[in-house]
């Protein structure tokens, strides 16, 4: 029996969309990044520059009536975002589908989205993790993240730049959140099981921790950021997929793939912590 047209038996955008789903479900690290305003326009080339303003336009002045008005103008940095292309295929021999199709094709699907979200975690990671160095870091050291090196963490930032960052995310890694899960279990904190699978922690002192085994963040360490000033996410192309019949193989094919980018826009809204 000759294999099936699979574009005909499993809906192409209904496919689409169940990955893009599955992939944003398992985000971590990119929830540290906000999206360019405006978005990546389309027809961007490798790389995009984002207007950042320096705001350090001059205060209103206390003037005489009929006074000349002062002029000036706001500076902007451009970070700049180049383009990173993921891709990853599956080719499903004739032998192997038989009667499942629907399952095979699911199966693959899954993998595929769980692997991309895992690389496209790592690829933001790079970024997270160079403005975090561990030369850099606050804390006591003492092989136990605590809430004091969380704190200490948040004041270094509030002292960094003019007007200070405000702390609002942490990402730990295995160590650090056990730290952390022991530390609010003694004050009695009850944490469920689905947060702490899904990758965020709670919110505790206005700060929302996230923890990802995915990325190497260190033994009892922290990275906290101000995400409302730390980095942008562009998007070139959201998480896609494709799927044919290869008839001269004898195989369905499927593959995933996305377009990324990502870059700091204040490195220094981002600090590690060294428990």
């Amino acid at each position: 029996m000759p294999l099936p047209d699979i574009t005909q038996i499993v809906d192409p955008t209904t496919v689409r969309e169940v990955a893009a789903e599955r992939v944003e479900a398992q985000t971590v690290v990119r929830e540290f990044f906000q999206d360019p305003p405006g978005g990546i326009p389309e027809g961007a080339g490798e790389t995009y520059q984002i207007p950042v303003p320096a705001e350090e336009l001059g205060e209103p002045e206390e003037v005489e009536p009929g006074a000349d008005t002062t002029y000036d103008r706001e500076e902007y940095g451009r970070p700049e975002i180049a383009r990173q292309i993921f891709k990853k295929g599956s080719k499903i021999p004739e032998e192997d589908i038989n009667d499942n199709i629907f399952d095979l094709v699911q199966d693959h699907l899954d993998g595929h989205a769980k692997n991309m979200a895992k690389k496209l975690d790592r690829a933001a990671f790079a970024v997270l993790d160079a403005a975090a160095p561990t030369g850099n870091a606050v804390g006591d050291d003492d092989g136990t993240l605590s809430f004091i090196d969380i704190n200490a963490g948040a004041t270094e930032l509030a002292q960094r730049g003019e007007d200070g960052f405000t702390a609002d995310m942490a990402l730990v890694g295995p160590s650090g959140k056990e730290s952390l899960i022991n530390y609010l279990a003694d004050l009695g904190t009850d944490l469920g099981d689905e947060a702490v699978q899904n990758g965020e922690l709670g919110e505790f002192a206005g700060i929302r921790f996230m923890f990802s085994n995915n990325v190497s963040v260190g033994a009892n360490e922290a990275i906290l950021v101000d995400t409302d000033e730390f980095g942008f996410e562009g998007e070139w192309q959201g998480v896609n997929t494709d799927q044919a019949t290869d008839f001269d193989a004898d195989a369905i094919k499927m593959k995933i793939k996305a377009a990324y980018g990502w870059t700091d826009k204040h490195s220094e809204a981002a600090v590690r912590v060294q428990g």
